[in-house]
């Protein structure tokens, strides 16, 4: 039988503009969008707060926009959209379709239907937070008496505070330049609606044969999402050619820290991080030159 507290449902008000948001918080406040995120708090026993505040009707964080920011362009993704609208969006699926392919790994169809990117980077350990950090995604909050942006691989090092601000929105740099090519991989421990063991992202530019740019990160369970800096430096300025794959593949695994459950060791889960980047990379550069990567790795 539930006792009284489990039953007893949080107060939840629902502001219409953004400075109504914190003229309404409360010391036990919480921001919620859809609010699948909490549920599963709940209901594995974590403390149910008193207050919500919705945001529902808070115009500013809904839409898939272009935007100049400082004379660059960005795409803006407001933090209430859906998880759904993410992988359906013909903007994303354009300009940045590896966050079209996190979203769509992100939990079943009913709870993209409901849950938002902005929860689920709020949550620190979403799916969709290694896939921006290899786009060099922006944040944008607002603080109660302005907005401010800051990049999203500072704010994963930030302490998470007591009365966080609002997330307005998520900014992604439009491709431009030299072509790239990005991947994302999840490993569940079964094929459907699963946690994940680790979540691997990256993004890679070639010219010329050299690597002019490359980005790689992993998330997923509770790992805090991170940048891979060791395997990234390895790799940047190097002719494809010439890369130790082997070599690359013992950094990756070393280069973060990882944990064991009773299902998955530590071990296991950066070997497996460790394959699949070097998988993802050498199919890239396989598509680019025809095969003569795979060959590099065997």
């Amino acid at each position: 039988m539930r006792n009284s507290q489990n039953i007893e449902q949080p107060i939840v008000d629902i502001p219409v503009t953004l400075e109504d948001v914190f003229s309404l918080q409360r010391e036990e406040s919480v921001f919620v969008a859809g609010g699948t995120m909490l549920q599963l708090n709940w209901e594995s026993g974590q403390h149910k707060p008193s207050h919500l505040i919705s945001s529902h009707k808070l115009d500013r964080l809904k839409g898939i926009t272009e935007h100049t920011l400082n004379g660059e362009n960005y795409l803006r993704i407001g933090s209430s959209t859906l998880l759904s609208e993410c992988v359906s969006d013909v903007n994303i699926q354009k300009k940045a379709k590896i966050i079209t392919e996190a979203c769509s790994k992100i939990a079943a169809p009913a709870v993209r239907n409901r849950g938002t990117i902005g929860g689920n980077v709020c949550s620190r350990v979403g799916d969709s937070i290694p896939a921006l950090l290899v786009l060099d995604a922006k944040l944008e909050f607002f603080n109660g008496t302005s907005t401010y942006i800051v990049a999203m691989s500072e704010w994963l090092q930030e302490s998470q505070l007591a009365g966080p601000p609002l997330l307005l929105s998520i900014l992604i740099p439009c491709e431009k330049g030299w072509k790239s090519r990005s991947f994302f991989q999840k490993i569940g421990r079964r094929e459907s609606f699963t946690a994940a063991i680790v979540s691997t992202a990256g993004y890679v530019k070639l010219e010329n044969e050299i690597i002019t740019d490359i980005k790689l990160a992993i998330g997923g369970g509770a790992h805090l999402s991170q940048r891979l800096a060791d395997g990234e430096a390895y790799l940047l300025h190097k002719e494809y050619k010439n890369v130790n794959w082997q070599e690359l593949r013992a950094l990756l695994e070393t280069s973060f820290q990882s944990y064991s459950d009773p299902f998955v060791t530590d071990s296991y889960r950066r070997k497996a991080a460790a394959n699949i980047i070097t998988a993802n990379i050498l199919h890239i550069l396989k598509c680019e030159k025809g095969g003569e990567a795979e060959d590099a790795f065997n």
